[in-house]
């Protein structure tokens, strides 16, 4: 009975044995996997940085060219504003040599209007 309770008892010794092996293997194999996968985090990074610098740039790109966009839009706004002012002013200034009674008493009524609306009572 002694020797089979030995026996049992080195089976048990050999069997952790054999099962922290496995235990040390597993380790390694998961310290290996980890490296791998550490490497993998690392090229992915660098992956999305190189992404999100060319959006960036594309962005950078697409905003500037609105903004000239825009810019020269409001240039010929404006050149057009300037040239209706300055044909405005001309229709304005041959009316009143056609009609110069007119313009004055026109001015007159708009100054007395004026007058009127800016009084303090």
């Amino acid at each position: 009975m002694a020797t089979a309770a030995k026996a049992q008892s080195t089976a048990n010794g050999i069997e952790k044995s054999v099962k922290n092996a496995k235990a040390e293997g597993d380790s390694d194999d998961i310290k290996l996997q980890l490296s791998i996968l550490q490497e993998d985090v690392a090229e992915l990074t660098k992956a999305m940085q190189s992404y999100g610098k060319a959006r960036g740039s594309q962005a950078r790109l697409a905003a500037e060219q609105t903004a000239n966009d825009i810019k020269d839009r409001a240039n010929q706004l404006g050149k057009d504003a300037e040239a209706q002012l300055r044909s405005g002013y001309a229709s304005a200034e041959t009316a009143v040599k056609d009609n110069p009674a007119a313009a004055v008493g026109i001015a007159a009524g708009v100054g007395f209007l004026l007058g009127l609306l800016t009084v303090r009572r």
